[in-house]
């Protein structure tokens, strides 16, 4: 029981970061058509951001925190207008290239200006990092925080997509991006707000791993994969099947580990993944039905 509930709750902490990562896959997806591959760096170099605004400048955590998103929104801005809309007359290939080249450019300039500080840069712990016993059942604080803040961020997220005018105006170009159109709504803005929004999300979710994991410039690319496994899994059009896709991520790489080997964290993911998509091509909650022809 104990073992249980200790990979229970590493494993749905580690999901909801992974959910945050693909929920900002899904809306830039939602709105645009293609996969942002630079979402990892983006995640990557906003943790180092929030470790520099914290550590190297002392300011307070929720100071850092603020950072890391505002960096990553303004980062998503500059992946739309170098990565996007440059190239947005050219075909999807190009699109997909451009992000690509845009991350390892993130990580190349991550390395030059944090690289020398160390291979591995440790980021304080928001919390005590003593487990606590709550009955038979391990608690870690700083796993409790880090789901705790994942769980604020996506119902903020969800209310801003349910409730505000940009919100809806978002939504309604993801559903239909020529009526969108139609009714005067500018795309391109739009475009503009979903990378920005995608990175922001990213930002958020680094600086509540950071005192989970260590910080390095390369540590983009293993949360992106995990980030684009949830999304598929759940659906690359639905918000709701990325927090169930990353939760069942998580929790699957945590129990693996646990129980089989640790050698099976990297593996059974993607072995659920492979089954999940024979019986449902299109993700567990995906909008999109498949039809016959």
């Amino acid at each position: 029981m104990l073992l249980f509930s200790y990979l229970l709750l590493g494993g749905i902490t580690t999901g909801a970061l992974y959910a945050l990562v693909a929920i900002g896959l899904v809306v830039v997806n939602k709105s645009t058509g293609i996969i942002n591959f630079a979402q990892g760096e983006l995640f990557m170099f906003c943790g180092f951001l929030a470790w520099m605004t914290h550590v190297q400048f002392g300011l307070a955590y929720p100071l850092a925190f603020i950072a890391a998103t505002v960096g990553g929104f303004l980062l998503g801005i500059v992946t739309d207008r170098l990565a996007f809309r440059a190239l947005a007359k050219t075909d999807i290939v190009g699109l997909v290239l451009a992000t690509v080249g845009l991350a390892f450019v993130l990580r190349g300039t991550a390395r030059m200006i944090w690289g020398g500080k160390g291979d591995y840069l440790s980021f304080p712990p928001i919390t005590s990092p003593e487990p606590v016993m709550i009955g038979d059942i391990m608690v870690v604080p700083q796993q409790m925080a880090a789901l705790a803040g994942a769980i604020a961020i996506m119902l903020v997220f969800a209310a801003f997509f349910r409730f505000t005018r940009i919100g809806k105006i978002m939504r309604a170009t993801a559903d239909n991006a020529k009526a969108a159109t139609l009714v005067g709504i500018s795309i391109q803005n739009v475009y503009t707000l979903a990378f920005g929004a995608g990175a922001a999300i990213a930002g958020a979710a680094a600086v509540l791993a950071a005192p989970l994991t260590l910080l390095y410039p390369d540590m983009g690319f293993s949360f992106f994969i995990k980030g684009f496994a949830a999304a598929v899994l759940g659906g690359l059009t639905s918000l709701s099947g990325a927090v169930v896709g990353g939760l069942l991520v998580g929790v699957i790489e945590s129990m693996a580990g646990g129980y089989i080997d640790s050698s099976m964290m990297e593996v059974a993911p993607f072995l659920l993944i492979m089954l999940v998509l024979i019986i449902c091509p299109t993700g567990l909650l995906s909008l999109h039905k498949t039809r016959d022809v």
